[in-house]
Formats: structure tokens, sequence, C-alpha cells
């Protein structure tokens, strides 16, 4: 015996079994859609907008994210730098020492004469190189000085007159350095050329150092006569302080010393002479000008 709320309760079962199959085989059967539509709703997408643009190059993308930057170096070529000068100061005579008879004074030694202080006053030239080299210099400098010889040992006193001509190798360093408004133009423009003269500007205070072979020409005369050596070889050796004023000019104050051997043979007469070792310190002062 079928009860009628079982046939309905079957009815139903079957009813959404059929239905659900259905669903199925539309869904299976159902054509994909076709790519175009699937690229034109990614482009107006907005959310995938860096993702889906191929056609844009990525440093395109970030060109704007950053600043370039470019620097320009300014190389500072020193040139070649030419001064003269010209100072006069004071000589503080040392000593005419080992001082020996020649001629008919022979064999006979007189120890140390004592050598008088004088006026000195000289010039000079130089050159300082380009380039890396411009610390270095080559200089001539030449000066007269007048520093008698003291009576002493049984000799007596004689004037004395040495002129020196001097080559010297010049070393300089640069202080007191400060940032100048050339220096500032040229960094910011790049234009035109660097002199070492404008560092004489942006550094004014130098201190340098020289040696070089000194060639002395001295004279004496007394009682007795005149006599000379001329062209002797000797020592020249000096220190100093330069201070720019402006980029061309300048005021030093020097130190040197001078060391050579003399022989006098007429120095006591026709046929008598002496023979020693010359010594002095010259302080001096003066004005340079560079170019």
């Amino acid at each position: 015996m079928i009860y009628p709320h079982k046939c309905a309760q079957y009815v139903l079962t079957i009813g959404l079994v059929l239905a659900g199959g259905v669903t199925c085989f539309a869904q299976t059967d159902a054509p994909n859609p076709s790519p175009k539509v699937l690229d034109r709703t990614q482009q107006i997408d907005p959310s995938a907008d860096e993702r889906v643009r191929p056609d844009r190059p990525l440093a395109q993308d970030r060109i704007t994210e950053r600043t370039v930057v470019q620097e320009r170096v300014v190389e500072r070529y020193r040139e070649g730098e030419v001064y003269v000068g010209g100072f006069g100061g004071w000589t503080w005579g040392h000593d005419f020492d080992h001082v020996e008879g020649t001629g008919t004074l022979k064999s006979q030694t007189f120890g140390s004469l004592g050598l008088g202080d004088s006026v000195v006053y000289g010039g000079k030239m130089g050159y300082f190189l380009p380039g890396r080299l411009n610390w270095l210099g080559l200089e001539a400098e030449g000066f007269n000085s007048t520093p008698h010889i003291q009576a002493g040992s049984g000799l007596p006193g004689s004037h004395l007159r040495v002129t020196t001509l001097a080559f010297n190798v010049i070393a300089r360093t640069k202080l007191g350095c400060r940032f100048s408004e050339h220096a500032r133009d040229m960094r910011n423009d790049g234009q035109g050329s660097w002199s070492s003269l404008d560092d004489n500007t942006r550094c004014p205070l130098q201190l340098y150092a020289g040696v070089g072979p000194g060639i002395f020409f001295a004279e004496t005369s007394n009682q007795f006569g005149r006599s000379s050596d001329n062209a002797r070889v000797g020592l020249n050796a000096l220190g100093g302080i330069k201070f720019f004023v402006n980029r061309q000019m300048a005021v030093f104050a020097e130190y040197k010393f001078n060391y050579a051997q003399f022989d006098f043979n007429q120095a006591q007469g026709q046929t008598a002479g002496l023979t020693g070792n010359y010594m002095a310190s010259h302080v001096v002062g003066g004005l340079a000008w560079h170019f």
C-alpha cells in the first residue's frame, strides 16, 4: 500500500536530482570567453595598470623617481711662476778662520781674525716649476757686503768687500690658506684657468728654504796694498718667510749663511799673503714681484 506522503517525498527527490544534472551540463558546455575580452577587462581594471602594459618600458616608469646630478670637476693646473725681488739688511761677520801665511809668510799661522758687521744689499730672480712641482724652484741672486777683517795676531786690519753670486734650489710650503671668491667662481662655472698667482691670494703666507753654490768675489786693501780672490766657489744657504699683499706683490724676510775659502796672496805686500776660511751671516728684508 502506497501512502500519499511517501509519494510526494519520492517526487521531490527525483526533481532535485534532475535539476542538478541539468545545471552541471549547462556549465560544462558553456563556451569560454574571448581572450580579447579578458585583455580589455584587465586594462580597464585600475588596480592592474602597472602589470598589464607590456609596451611601457620599466626604465620609463622609474626615471621620475630619481634625480641625476652632474658634478663638474675642475682641474686646477698650476703654471710656472716667475719672480724678481730686491732686498737689504745687515751682515754679521763671524770669522776669517784658520788664517795662514803665504809667500814670505808661508808656514806661519795666525789663528782666527774677526770680521766686522756691515750693510748688505742685493737682488734676486727665480722660477717655480709648473703643475705638481710648484713647490720647487730655482733662484739666482747677487748681493754685496763689506765685513772688514779686524786686526789681530800681529796683523793690521784690512778693508774687505765681498760680492756673492749664488744659484739656489728653493723649496716652499704655503700656509694660512683660505677659500677665495675666485676659487668659488671657478668651482661653479668651470671656466678659466687656475694660476699659481691665485694660490698666492688663497695662501698668502709661505715658508721657504734653499741651498746652492755661491761664487764669491772678494777684495782686501790696507797700508801694504790691495789683493783680490775672484770666482771662489763656496756655500750659500738660506731660509725665509714671505707674505703676499696681493696675488703678485709680497714682502719677505730672510736669513743667509755664507762659507768660502779665500786666498789673498798679496794681502801683506807684494810677496806676502794670507789664506783663510770666510764665514758670515746676513739678515735681510725686501719686496718681491711674482708673475
